[in-house]
This record gives C-alpha cells, structure tokens and sequence, in this order.
C-alpha cells in the first residue's frame, strides 16, 4: 500500500506557509513603550538582547498544519491498496501453427488466447476477422493488468499493420513460430471482380476494345474478371467492381458512384480532376477526380482512337486496370522480427494499476481540515479572551 498524489502541482500552495509565520513575527514586533522617570538616572551599560520567538505557538501549529492540509487536498492524494498478482497470458495470431506454439511455450504456466476480437481461449473457434493486428494489440494493452505477464506468438510473416510502429505499456514476450496470416485488406473470398460496361447503340465500337482489356487482364490472372455489357437501361448490380458508363449521365450513376463506386465516363469535358492520361502533345485525354466516396475516370471525348490515341498502345489495358484500381494502399505486411512492438515507458505499469485501484482521500482529508479549523477558531478565541485589555 501506497499514497500518491494526482495533481503534485498542488503542493505549490505550500508557500502559503510563510504568512502565518511573518503574521506572528509582525505581531511581535508590535511593542508599547512604558516612560519610567526613575529609569533616567541609570545608565546604559549592557544592551537588551532580543531573542526571536513566537507568541501563542500551539495556535501558529494549528494554522501552519491547516494550510498544509490544504495545499495537500489541492495535490489529490489517492491511497493505492496491494494490487494481486494477475495470471500471466499468452495470445496467438491467427494462422500460427498451434501445435508449434504449445511446444515453443511448453513451460509456462498461462491462460491461452486467440488475438483476435473479444480474445477467446485457444480452444474456442476461431472464426476469420478483418479486424488489423496493430489494433488488436493496442486494445489488449489497454484491457490487460499492468502487471500481467504478456507473451505474444505470431508467425514468421505478419498482417493487419498500420502505418504507424505499435507502442504498447507491456514488456511483451515476442515470440516467433511456424505459421502464415491470412490479410485482413484480401476479401475472405476469391470472387472475380466485375467490370460492368453499360452503353447506348452510339458507342458499341467501343466494346471490341473493352473485351480485349478484360481478355489480357485474365491472361496475367486466369479467371479473375468478368466483363458485364449490358445496354444503359438495365442496372448497375450490386458486385460491380468497376463501371465503364459510355452513355449520358444520369442521376442513379451519380449516385452510385457517390456511395462508393469507381466509374469511367465519356465525353467529360468539364471535369475539373487532376489529369489522369495525356497524349504526345500533352494534352490532357482523362481526369481523375473524386465524387462522394467514389472516383471517377473522366475522359473528354469518347472511348474510341480518334479521341483517345493511346487505346492503341500495347499496355493500355494494364494503364485501364492502374486507374480503376487507384493508388495501391500502404503496405500492411513485415517481418515479424521487425515489427516487434515498442515499449511504451511514459506512463509506468505501476502508475496504471494504481489509477485503477485507487481510493481518493478527499472525503477524509475535507474532514480533517473542518476539524483543525474548529480547534484552530477555539484556541484564537480562548487566546484573545484571556489577553489583558
């Protein structure tokens, strides 16, 4: 058990200290002078030593402990009982190999959890989760004693990391085993993607090029896409992936693309995007610009080679594909000997376990206070009646 103080700043007020003290000597120094005529005729040998000392010193230690009290109530002192000793815990990534995990960590006496949302015990099923490592560590952290004894088993590789390096308040066992996680950013199924194309009778010479995109995109990835032409008037379905719009806009592809959705448009010549492709003269051919929660690839004139030369080139359909699948996003995947989690050592493992544990002493230290005021005012008035007037 232990005392601490929340707002140590508080103790500042002890300063006040000094006013009782420069009251009493005041007080002193306050003499009356008595004319005696017989004391004329005795000379002056020895001077008088004065001697400092304090009148009524019970009262002056009655109002010296009061501002103490008061300055340590502004401090916010907490009394922290004995914390028991928590059990120590060992969690486990998904995808690491469990049987190498209960014989890497054979001779520890610990309760096993999967690190995943809500951390249910190794023999739980464990169901799959999109849910990043990095936050699952952070939340552990957090929900975890300060003095619990934490291991952590992950495999070689690990997933589900942010951009920022993981700092947790435990020193953390780190331990590496057997094993392979799945990606929390890879749909849990390998469904094709879609490519939906949806035009009027104007623009069907520009299908034969749409279909020998979607043809080379399969040669690199066998029965990954899936081509869906259908005329404007038939819907956008839900699965779209992407969406090539050659026809007039109209206010369901608006709003489609607003929640979400990735479109390529003709004839947009008043997009006001950041320019996507140029031809030889640099003149800008397609805009990329972002609507709602979704993009649109905007080109100004139509989807054909008199308006758009390089559909011609030999790698436009790897361009095609580049631009509906955007900006690729930050890497989630390392090693596991370098993403070992940093120790967070601003705020003391004992600091946190005592805020969760502590008894404020307010209540008490409010009552002590009232009660020396009181004996205080009693002696201050006992004094000032028993002084000779």
């Amino acid at each position: 058990m232990s005392l601490a103080l929340l707002a140590p700043l508080g103790l500042v007020a002890l300063t006040a200290l000094a006013l009782p003290l420069l009251i009493h000597l005041v007080r002193r120094l306050e003499l009356t002078t008595t004319e005696f005529a017989a004391l004329h005729w005795i000379a002056e040998r020895v001077r008088p030593r004065r001697r400092l000392r304090f009148e009524r010193p019970w009262l002056l230690l009655l109002r010296l402990a009061l501002l103490a009290l008061l300055a340590l109530l502004l401090a916010r002192p907490v009394w922290m009982p004995p914390a028991a000793l928590a059990r120590a815990w060992i969690v486990v990534a998904p995808g690491v190999d469990r049987s190498a995990a209960r014989t890497a960590l054979s001779g520890i006496d610990a309760d096993w959890h999967w690190l995943a949302p809500g951390f249910p015990r190794m023999d739980d099923a464990l169901s799959p989760t999109d849910v990043p490592l990095a936050s699952l560590l952070r939340e552990l952290d957090v929900e975890l004693p300060a003095d619990t004894l934490l291991t952590v088993v992950v495999p070689p590789e690990l997933a589900g990391l942010d951009g920022e390096r993981t700092r947790l308040t435990h020193v953390l066992d780190w331990r590496v085993v057997a094993g392979r996680m799945r990606d929390p950013d890879a749909p849990l199924t390998s469904a094709a993607a879609r490519l939906v194309v949806r035009y009027v009778p104007e623009a069907e010479a520009s299908l034969a090029y749409l279909r020998a995109a979607v043809a080379a995109w399969n040669v690199r990835e066998p029965r990954r896409y899936e081509l869906d032409m259908q005329p404007a008037s038939v819907l956008i379905p839900d699965d779209a992936a992407w969406l090539v719009w050659l026809a007039p806009s109209t206010p369901a592809l608006t709003q489609w693309i607003e929640h979400g959705g990735v479109a390529l448009l003709v004839n947009a010549s008043d997009s006001a995007g950041a320019p996507l492709w140029r031809d030889a003269h640099d003149v800008v051919l397609a805009r990329e610009e972002t609507t709602g929660r979704g993009r649109t690839l905007a080109l100004t004139g139509a989807f054909a080679p008199r308006d758009l030369p390089n559909l011609l080139d030999a790698d436009f359909p790897d361009r095609l594909l580049t631009a509906l699948k955007g900006p690729p996003p930050a890497p989630t995947r390392a090693p596991a000997t370098a993403a070992r989690p940093q120790h967070d050592a601003s705020i003391p493992a004992s600091a946190l376990r005592s805020l969760a544990t502590a008894r404020p002493l307010d209540i008490w230290l409010a009552l002590l206070i009232a009660g020396v005021f009181l004996l205080e005012r009693l002696i201050a008035t006992r004094s000032r009646v028993q002084s000779p007037t």
